[in-house]
């Protein structure tokens, strides 16, 4: 004030005239931050006013009652779904879910409990304030998939108990009973046919079984022997032996209600015979091919003991020409996969004797011949028969001579020690087994058709009835 009073009048004047003119700028200035934050401040346009206002400078001036959180609409979409429920009231008590937000809450029924259908169906929730709507059609792709693995684990298990059975091999055990019970001199019934044929591929099926389960770590070794169904782990041990016992047991069954007692005993045997002699001495003495092949000829005893005495001397011609042709079908087989057999523990002629691998196919080839001769002479065909038969078995033969006899000049003392020589008959020799195996695959098929069709009077009616129409011609001529 002293200052003021001192100073002239001019420069009072002056000093007021800026005080007024700074303090209506600074007006203007809160005025134009007040109207930015009204903008802000939607909820409450004096918040702005009443912070910047006066009212600020006083030192009494009550605090604000706490404030709720704002919650935005998108941050209330992105919440769980309690935490939405308890926000609504924040926001709106009447809140309309915009169309952004349905694709979020537009729910997709669980696959579990939804069936493939056309019908949208629709749920509600005591959590959500609002319908939650199934639009999307889904098909039931858990239930379907599984289904569908099980289809396929079925008929993979199912095949697997068919390889069991070594198919192609039961096939020809009962072929082999089929032809000798037709070529049987006595009539017989079609059910008692019926059950020689099951029975028979039952108890096939039996020895397989049980061969297969024996053999898992030797076959494991061979590549012929690989895809076995418990060298792959398909079925275990185990499961081959109970299939096993309830084929044999309903194939001995089978044989002895429906047949007769001696062919069920046969088949028992039959089953003992390869499933435990003859799988046991394939590792320990080349004998095991012999035993293997009475294996093969105690099928057409069955067959024939099922409508006639095992006394004929027509049923032994039979099984002896089964026999007689187990030896140049496996010993070729054996010789062009005979490294296989010596890896996997399998004691067999083709590695152990080479020369008498070869020897035995060709004479037993040639036992064939008598063996057919005896047919005929026995009255179980005619003579006829020895014809077709003979050239069936001219075919086998001679090409069992050929690899019997490249077989002798390769391990002949001349050869044997040129490597180059030895090789280049051991692959001649390779080719002779190979067409000898094969022939013979069609061979025995061969022999034992024709045996049924030159079966003894099969075809006397035809000429009789001949014979008989040119006697009543000649009588009527002659009258």
């Amino acid at each position: 004030m002293v200052n003021l009073i001192l100073c002239p009048r001019p420069i009072i004047h002056a000093v007021s005239r800026n005080t007024n003119r700074q303090y209506f700028s600074t007006r203007t200035s809160i005025n134009v931050a007040v109207s930015i934050l009204n903008g802000v401040f939607k909820k409450d346009n004096q918040q702005g006013n009443r912070f910047f206002s006066n009212s600020f400078t006083e030192k009494q001036q009550k605090e604000p009652t706490p404030q709720k959180p704002i919650v935005s609409r998108s941050n209330a979409l992105n919440t769980s779904p309690i935490e939405f429920s308890s926000n609504l009231s924040n926001i709106d008590a009447q809140l309309r879910i915009p169309d952004s937000a349905k694709k979020v809450f537009t729910c997709t029924p669980d696959v579990s409990d939804k069936l493939d259908h056309d019908i949208i169906s629709e749920q509600t929730t005591s959590s959500y304030p609002f319908k939650v709507k199934y639009v999307n059609k889904v098909k039931n792709t858990k239930n379907t998939s599984s289904s569908s693995a099980q289809q396929v684990d079925i008929k993979k298990i199912m095949n697997a108990y068919f390889q069991l059975s070594k198919p192609r091999l039961t096939v020809l055990v009962m072929l082999s009973a089929i032809c000798s019970y037709a070529l049987s001199p006595y009539a017989a019934s079609i059910p008692q046919l019926l059950s020689l044929t099951i029975g028979t591929t039952l108890c096939s099926t039996a020895a397989n079984a049980i061969n297969m389960g024996r053999e898992p770590e030797f076959d494991r070794r061979m590549i012929r022997t690989q895809a076995r169904p418990v060298v792959r782990g398909t079925l275990s041990p185990r499961q081959a032996f109970t299939f096993a016992g309830i084929s044999g047991t309903l194939g001995t069954l089978i044989l002895y209600f429906g047949v007769n007692p001696t062919v069920a005993l046969l088949g028992a045997s039959n089953i003992i015979l390869y499933a435990w002699i003859y799988t046991s001495l394939k590792r320990k003495h080349i004998i095991n091919t012999w035993v293997g092949a009475i294996v093969g000829a105690i099928p057409p005893l069955m067959g024939w003991a099922a409508a006639s005495p095992l006394t004929d001397p027509g049923c032994w011609c039979l099984a002896g020409l089964l026999y007689a042709w187990q030896f140049p079908h496996f010993n070729t087989l054996s010789h062009n996969i005979k490294n296989e057999y010596k890896n996997a523990g399998y004691v067999m002629t083709a590695w152990k004797n080479p020369k008498l691998n070869a020897r035995v196919a060709l004479r037993y080839s040639l036992l064939m011949f008598p063996l057919c001769f005896g047919l005929s002479y026995f009255g179980i065909c005619d003579w006829y028969y020895q014809i077709d038969s003979g050239i069936a078995n001219t075919w086998l033969s001679f090409w069992a001579f050929m690899f019997w006899w490249q077989q002798k000049k390769n391990y002949s003392s001349k050869i044997c020690n040129d490597s180059i020589a030895f090789n280049k008959g051991l692959s001649k020799a390779n080719v002779y087994a190979r067409k000898t195996f094969w022939i013979s695959v069609l061979q025995l098929p061969a022999v034992l058709i024709l045996a049924i069709l030159h079966k003894k009077g099969r075809w006397d009616g035809i000429f009789d009835n001949d014979n008989n129409n040119n006697t009543v011609i000649t009588s009527k001529s002659e009258t």
